[in-house]
């Protein structure tokens, strides 16, 4: 077992000791609070599978497609903004 005190930020963040972050092996973690306020973090290595039903026919790589994403979102925005005028 491995205890380790970390502070959270004014913008409510925290660091994982190297440690921690070595023993969890991914950068995907998840946060459960139970109900005697204890933080649970569990590693997720893999979201393929968990993701799958979302999956779309496409050669695009997850940078472009998020690249998209937010491109299609800014241009809404822009839409929503112009139209108001």
């Amino acid at each position: 077992m491995y205890v380790s005190t970390v502070t959270i930020s004014s913008k409510g963040q925290i660091v994982l000791p190297k440690k921690v972050r070595n023993a969890l092996n991914t950068n995907i973690i998840s946060l459960i609070i139970n109900d005697q306020n204890q933080v649970l973090i569990t590693p997720i290595h893999e979201l393929g599978s968990s993701l799958a039903s979302y999956s779309k026919d496409t050669d695009l790589s997850l940078e472009e497609i998020r690249e998209k994403a937010w491109k299609n979102t800014i241009l809404a925005k822009t839409n929503d903004f112009t139209s108001e005028e």
